[in-house]
């Protein structure tokens, strides 16, 4: 047999070595001159989606591989979990450690135990204690090795940073990310493009793209980051008091000795691109609300996977969606006088961040028109100032819509990031006017209705477009503005239903909120756009989660494996779809044994209700598994009943609907011809029959005994035997 594919999540979870027989036990063991000098470890414990100089090409992790990674099926949880552990087992190395998380209190505190503002805990050094048998001066100074330029750790961190995000650990990347910084402020010996590169891994919106690569296109912004609690801030202010806990030193400094945690930076001039940083590099960060003693709110991007995991699934989707919300509308608010400079409510309406997530989307259309409308009393105002009257049409020179550039399409190759908002200076100053003024509208464009267009099925839920029309990012601007203006009718049409108490509101508006993708393996409606992306052996899953979905998902119910309502796994075995092909394999195997038991158990109970009623004894039991009505069928017959009232198609024009009829016109087809094929079979022995007993009748014997036997019946018909007959005949001779 095939030796199975390499899988890191495989891996993680202990069921897989590689090809040098390395498993996360032993790299989870590894002392710390072992950690120091193997480099066959780091590109296992921190997977990344490229390949780097010293990676097998089989380590680099698959976009399934982050899926199931920062999913909330068991297998995601225990990943997340190892990763906490392979990281404070780095950690350790260089003598520092993670407080436990539910010791830490909020941001601004001024405590050792204080949160940083992205929600990380502050790094602590480990303090000695007597026979703990750990070489504390060889720790201090393989720390203060990191000063150096061209350490090989340097390279390890950034990995480390960005491979925390990407795994759904975003508080832990920003505890390493903050902590090396102070350490490289403290330290002039840094070179200033590993800092840079350790901001980019921290900051860059980019998960995907080697940091690397990125380098020369980040913004200064993303490079330097913010200022953390007791460092100092671009004017040279510290932003908090400087913290203590017990004489141990937070920052990076001397190898162990108690001191300042404050950052008094004293840096000199740059010396270029390896040298060390300036000043002004160092821009101000994003401000959140203090919370007091108390742990963040849902819709707080500080709250941990520990307090996530308390939530219940209707508080999650309101947690992703609040934390959208912010993302995408909260410089809308703060320009429409909502919020002021520093993101407070000061509105006379509900701050969006206290309300539920049906009354959030309404606020997010009712925003959006807000927006449209200061943009129009905006082009008011300025017409006024010119001396022209508000209604005036504007002259043909500067219509836009008679300017002929509004047709051209961009087809340039030259530039990166077109249509995003993280373009390079570089690549912007290329744009010629109109090709800036396309940028934007397609930034704007994304901003406002990406989430309309996964709504209405025009772009899955991880944003990737799935329509037969072109996509909108490769749109001239004319045609782009028509879009949105049927993209506004659908809306408009949509929130009108629900309001007349038409329609329901359905999971559909909150496809988005989730940080999960909206297409699993197993799921038979994947696209195959998403299904080409595959590998190999996740596309052999996919199937084989399908066959076993179609045998088995209604026993699951039965036997109280799966929940019925939320189709959420509760048994103590693991979930399907976390298997592997051979797992999947044995679990089908052990399902056919469970169901045959379940069946015999079925009989027994059927016949003892019999004997019960005195009544005949019932034949055996068909064996045929009982089919549960889903919640989904459910509501999509009511939905398919509600068009077909309106005079409609049943199932819609969708692409899916497209896909359905013609699954159910093959299935159609396929039981006539079975019908057909069974009709055959079935006259098939009666022709067989009577040629045979033409065949039977064709020899002499058969003849002879046909002719005796009806003479015998004439016989019998006149009342005389044979010897009465030939007697009458002698008597008429003689």
């Amino acid at each position: 047999m095939a030796a199975q594919p390499f899988s890191i999540v495989t891996w993680y979870n202990g069921r897989m070595g590689t090809a040098n027989n390395v498993y996360i036990q032993n790299v989870l063991n590894y002392s710390d001159d072992d950690l120091e000098n193997k480099h066959d470890f780091i590109q296992l414990l921190f997977p990344l989606p490229w390949r780097s100089r010293a990676t097998n090409v089989t380590f680099v992790a698959t976009d399934q591989n982050y899926i199931t990674i920062r999913g909330a099926a068991a297998t995601g949880k225990s990943f997340r979990k190892k990763m906490l552990d392979s990281l404070k087992h780095i950690l350790a190395m260089f003598d520092l450690y993670l407080p436990a998380d539910n010791k830490c209190v909020a941001y601004s505190k001024g405590l050792a135990h204080s949160r940083h503002r992205g929600g990380g805990r502050r790094i602590l050094r480990i303090q000695p204690r007597e026979d703990d048998k750990i070489d504390h001066a060889a720790r201090a100074k393989r720390l203060q090795d990191l000063a150096k330029p061209g350490n090989h750790h340097h390279r390890r961190i950034t990995r480390i940073i960005r491979s925390l995000r990407l795994c759904g650990r975003p508080a832990e990347a920003d505890s390493v990310y903050r902590f090396f910084r102070r350490f490289a402020m403290q330290h002039r010996t840094v070179p200033r493009k590993t800092l840079r590169m350790w901001g980019i891994a921290a900051h860059s919106l980019n998960l995907k793209m080697d940091p690397s690569e990125e380098y020369k296109g980040a913004s200064n912004e993303i490079k330097m980051g913010e200022a953390s609690d007791g460092d100092q801030d671009p004017n040279g202010n510290e932003t908090e008091d400087s913290i203590k806990a017990g004489g141990v030193e937070l920052g990076a400094g001397g190898g162990g000795g108690s001191g300042t945690s404050s950052s008094r930076e004293t840096l000199s001039p740059d010396h270029g691109e390896n040298g060390p940083f300036r000043r002004e590099d160092t821009p101000p960060g994003v401000q959140y609300p203090p919370k007091g003693d108390s742990l963040p709110n849902i819709g707080d991007p500080r709250m941990s996977d520990e307090d996530l995991e308390k939530l219940t699934p209707a508080e999650k989707r309101l947690h992703y969606g609040r934390i959208q919300h912010t993302h995408e509308n909260r410089g809308i608010e703060i320009g429409l006088n909502l919020r002021n400079a520093d993101g407070k409510w000061i509105a006379v309406d509900k701050d969006p961040m206290t309300i539920n997530l049906i009354e959030l989307r309404i606020w997010q259309i009712v925003l959006r028109d807000l927006e449209v409308q200061r943009q129009v009393d905006e082009i008011i105002r300025k017409r006024v100032e010119e001396g022209k009257e508000p209604d005036d049409e504007p002259s043909s020179d500067s219509s836009d819509d008679d300017d002929p550039n509004d047709d051209r399409e961009f087809i340039r190759k030259d530039v990166k990031g077109f249509g995003q908002r993280d373009m390079s200076p570089e690549d912007l100053q290329k744009l010629a006017l109109w090709e800036n003024k396309l940028h934007l509208a397609q930034i704007e464009h994304m901003s406002d209705y990406r989430d309309i267009e996964i709504k209405f099925k025009f772009r899955s839920g991880d944003g990737i477009w799935r329509d037969r029309r072109l996509e909108p990012i490769t749109l001239n601007l004319r045609d782009l503005k028509e879009w949105q203006i049927e993209l506004d009718k659908l809306e408009g049409d949509w929130m009108d239903e629900v309001m007349r108490g038409e329609r329901r509101w359905s999971a559909d508006i909150e496809s988005d909120t989730g940080n999960e993708s909206e297409y699993e393996i197993g799921d038979p409606a994947m696209s195959e756009r998403y299904f080409e992306w595959l590998g190999d052996e996740d596309k052999q899953r996919h199937f084989a989660i399908t066959e076993y979905n179609e045998k088995f998902r209604p026993l699951e119910f039965e036997l109280g494996f799966r929940d019925r309502t939320t189709y959420e796994w509760i048994a103590a075995h693991m979930d399907p779809y976390d298997m592997n092909l051979e797992e999947l394999d044995q679990w089908n195997i052990d399902m056919g044994q469970m169901e045959e038991e379940w069946m015999a158990k079925q009989d027994a109970a059927n016949e003892a209700a019999a004997g019960e009623r005195d009544g005949p004894e019932p034949g055996p039991a068909k064996r045929a598994r009982r089919r549960s009505r889903s919640i989904e069928s459910i509501e999509m017959e009511e939905i398919m009943a509600e068009r077909v009232k309106l005079g409609l198609d049943p199932l819609g024009d969708f692409p899916e609907a497209t896909r359905w009829k013609d699954m159910m016109e093959e299935i159609k087809v396929a039981r006539a011809a079975k019908a057909g094929t069974e009709k055959t079979e079935a006259a098939r022995p009666e022709e067989e029959e009577g040629l045979e007993a033409e065949r039977e009748s064709d020899g002499p014997g058969n003849q002879l005994r046909t002719e005796a036997a009806a003479r015998t019946k004439t016989a019998r018909s006149s009342g005389r035997s044979e010897n009465n007959s030939n007697r009458s005949k002698r008597r008429r001779v003689g």
